[in-house]
């Protein structure tokens, strides 16, 4: 088995530099150590790829540890914004705030899973960000949902753009937003007003600034949880949230 100092040093020179800075390889002792290296690379390939393993959690331990760091510079805006959807209880004891887009078939998929822990609950408030990073339709679905917020009917309007399967166009949101018993005319008026297309620019910074780089993306506590969460997954973050406060 090759000395780990030799491995090192063949690592170092495959990257370009050298590991013996004090004590430089000949040229001659340069190659030889690089074809050791490509001889156990290719004897070991699973060293690749426990490599590429270690290099991968520890960039995620960084980027974690980042997101705890913006979650809570911006813990106000993030849970607490006036603009910002609630649904669940609004006098809650724990916030998830939820980034989302409505062509995005994850958000989908965790969309019932978060509406049945939320109402099991009873207890958390569910703040929803409009996150249409997909696409102008997915644009076009978040104005109409928060047009149909200046309505009173926010819920009826995110729910069946959730539960919508196919093209969000025009003549979409204006069937969705017919069954939901809004003001279609208004709505319509809505979306076109200049200060909800600057709120979703708004929270498209937030959620680039906190490290949200897909949906659906959620933060509890101080944690940011990726893609579609399971039931188990948010009870657990939850009562570790309420945990902490006890």
């Amino acid at each position: 088995m090759m000395k780990i100092g030799v491995w090192a040093v063949g690592i170092g020179l495959l990257l370009g530099g050298s590991a013996l800075a004090a004590d430089p390889l000949t040229p001659a002792q340069a190659d030889a150590v690089k074809a050791l290296v490509r001889q156990v690379l290719r004897d070991n390939p699973e060293l690749v790829m426990e490599a590429l393993q270690s290099l991968e959690a520890k960039q995620q331990a960084e980027q974690a540890e980042s997101a705890k760091k913006m979650i809570a510079a911006s813990r106000a805006s993030l849970e607490r914004d006036p603009a910002d959807p609630v649904l669940g209880n609004p006098n809650g004891d724990v916030t998830i705030v939820e980034f989302f887009d409505y062509r995005c078939p994850y958000c989908k998929q965790a969309a019932d899973t978060v509406d049945k822990v939320v109402k099991a609950d009873g207890k958390v408030r569910l703040v929803l960000k409009e996150y249409p990073i997909l696409g102008p339709q997915s644009v076009q679905a978040s104005l109409a949902a928060l047009a149909a917020q200046r309505q009173g009917k926010y819920a009826e309007m995110h729910d069946a753009l959730m539960a919508h399967r196919g093209t969000i166009d025009d003549a979409a949101i204006e069937r969705l937003a017919t069954a939901a018993k809004l003001d279609v005319p208004r709505l319509k008026a809505d979306m076109d007003k200049p200060d909800l297309k600057q709120r979703l620019q708004a929270v498209l910074l937030q959620g680039r600034e906190i490290g949200a780089n897909g949906t659906p993306a959620f933060i509890i506590g101080d944690r940011m949880i990726p893609g579609a969460v399971d039931a188990d997954t948010l009870k657990a973050a939850i009562a570790e949230v309420r945990a902490k406060k006890s």
